[in-house]
């Protein structure tokens, strides 16, 4: 009998055990905003860190009350960046106590991670729905009067006089139309360097362009961190390397960062996060 109670003692705990690892495995999340109100389809943006950015057993519904009963509805996922997810649903939400609903799927069945409260979320008037790459504005980095400035300017006008030179001489094919952006073409602006020498930290760059860019430090911070990646020592966000080129967020990543109160938080779970490793 003793036997058989340490036995359970032991599958109990360690049960416990297993479910922490694997709620340990989300760092934060929360509704970054919502792209609708109440009585219309759900449409909304959330802030996920996890580890090793994999959030392939996370599963989100939408809880409300309709009729005396509670419905739930099941959430489709696409990845707008590696911080943030669009969700979207098929059924109209009508119940203005709604919640979100974020489970993690283990061994011991679906472990619910957060119940958030829908409509205390920031709306916002930025479609949810993936941003095209299209032809926009050039963000022009802030410029100083330096020898090496200007230089870069020339470079600049250089590789844009290359662009469309050489727009004009490939062929108006269909196929030519229709071909697909690389991804670092999506997520830069082609030919815009940023500013930096080596005793910038990534504060003071991001701190530089903020109002240019319209967003806050940590927004800013977060859009050259996802531009670009190769540029920080294992790809993590306090180890910028000196003697790198940074690239320009596109306009479709700027947009995303957009809420200070939330983009700071997920700035600062995920420095805490890469500096833990």
């Amino acid at each position: 009998m003793r036997k058989g109670l340490i036995e359970v003692i032991i599958l109990v705990f360690g049960l416990l055990g297993y479910v922490t690892a694997a709620m340990a495995q989300v760092n934060h999340v929360s509704i970054n905003s919502r792209q609708f109100d109440l009585n219309s389809v759900p449409q909304l943006k959330v802030n996920i860190v996890a580890q090793n950015d994999d959030v392939s057993r996370l599963e989100f519904y939408i809880r409300q009350l309709d009729d005396g009963q509670f419905q739930q509805q099941k959430l489709s996922v696409q990845s707008i960046n590696r911080f943030l997810l669009q969700l979207n649903g098929t059924d109209v939400i009508n119940d203005s106590n709604a919640q979100l609903i974020i489970t993690e799927a283990t061994a011991a069945g679906a472990i619910t991670l957060a119940a958030i409260a829908l409509f205390d979320a920031p709306y916002s008037v930025n479609s949810a729905t993936l941003v095209s790459n299209v032809d926009t504005p050039r963000v022009l980095p802030v410029t100083k009067d330096t020898a090496s400035t200007a230089s870069a300017k020339t470079s600049v006008k250089a590789s844009q006089r290359r662009q469309v030179d050489g727009r004009l001489d490939q062929p108006s094919s269909l196929s030519d139309i229709q071909s697909a952006p690389s991804q670092a073409e999506s997520s830069q602006q082609v030919g815009c360097l940023l500013e930096r020498d080596n005793s910038d930290t990534l504060w003071r760059i991001a701190n530089r362009y903020k109002e240019q860019w319209h967003t806050s430090v940590y927004g800013a911070m977060l859009a050259i961190f996802e531009t670009n990646l190769l540029a920080f020592s294992k790809q993590k966000i306090h180890l910028l390397l000196k003697d790198v080129p940074l690239h320009c967020p596109s306009t479709a990543i700027l947009s995303e960062y957009n809420n200070k109160g939330v983009d700071r938080k997920v700035f600062e779970v995920i420095e805490a996060k890469h500096a833990a490793k």
